[in-house]
């Protein structure tokens, strides 16, 4: 007994593999052609599958699919949260809280220039300027550090009520992992904004609401593909192939029989200059 969609894969990745295996072969057959001085001038043999149809008898089993497995993808689901979320939360603290401060200190500096608070000393008859040192610095304390663990810890927690409340309302069949994502991120937002408008200004990872909706989203994206890997269905056909044992027990009502028709279709192998002198690679129709 296999699943449908395994048994229709192997057989086009064996087409596949067949023609990669006659290339090899044509690619070794042209080295002996080069050596043998009466056939090197001939053409190399190089044969192609332009088509293949396959017509093969499967009976089917069954379809495996329950509630118990929604049941299972849920908790999976509340663990990677649990375990995830508090490390991307905190790391977009520390990322988010270095960058409102540089650019506060950015800000600041472009004020002085502007109002001209640049004090000017003489040395040496040459002429230096100070800027007035900025208030904030870019580092964070350890007690900031341990303020950002707390509140990812709390966050989390919220999170993970919020979500399963949101699936208790779904029946497991219409549950769709973008709309989940979208949910994730409107009640990570909410949380983030209601956790930090307890700290105070020196230590507040994020500038304005602007940048928690932006970490929202960012944090929210990441946690998609955790989301995607774990409430994919695993609904599947299982059929059973083995012609012999179908010829003892199975009739023609029970078999279905595929038909299959594969064209081939060459790729081309692309590779351009990015940026930064790194290569881009990439597979096109030829």
């Amino acid at each position: 007994m296999v699943e449908l969609s395994t048994f229709i894969g192997q057989i086009i990745s064996d087409v596949a593999t067949a023609r990669t295996n006659a290339d090899s072969y044509a690619a070794s057959t042209s080295e002996l052609y080069h050596a043998d001085p009466f056939v090197k001038n001939m053409p190399i043999p190089h044969y192609i599958i332009e088509s293949a149809e396959v017509d093969v008898p499967v009976m089917v089993v069954g379809i495996t699919k329950s509630s118990d497995e929604f049941e299972g993808q849920k908790e999976k689901l509340f663990n990677v949260i649990n375990t995830k979320l508090p490390i991307l939360l905190v790391r977009n603290f520390k990322y988010s809280y270095v960058k409102s401060r540089e650019a506060e200190k950015a800000k600041e500096a472009e004020e002085n220039r502007s109002r001209e608070k640049m004090r000017i000393e003489t040395k040496n008859g040459e002429e230096k300027k100070k800027s007035i040192q900025s208030g904030y610095t870019a580092d964070f304390t350890d007690e900031q550090l341990e303020e950002f663990v707390s509140s990812a810890k709390q966050i989390t927690e919220k999170m993970i009520v919020n979500i399963r409340n949101y699936l208790d309302t779904y029946n497991y069949d219409l549950v769709k992992i973008l709309e989940l994502s979208d949910e994730f991120i409107r009640c990570l937002e909410r949380e983030i904004k209601r956790d930090v408008a307890t700290y105070k200004k020196e230590s507040c990872p994020y500038a304005d609401s602007a940048a928690i909706v932006s970490a929202a989203k960012y944090i929210g994206n990441m946690m998609f593909f955790e989301f995607k890997n774990i409430m994919r269905s695993n609904a599947s056909v299982q059929v059973d192939v083995n012609t012999v044992q179908m010829n003892e027990y199975a009739t023609k009502d029970c078999l279905m029989h595929i038909k299959l028709k594969v064209k081939e279709q060459d790729l081309s192998l692309i590779v351009e200059e990015g940026e930064n002198g790194r290569e881009k690679r990439y597979l096109s129709l030829s």
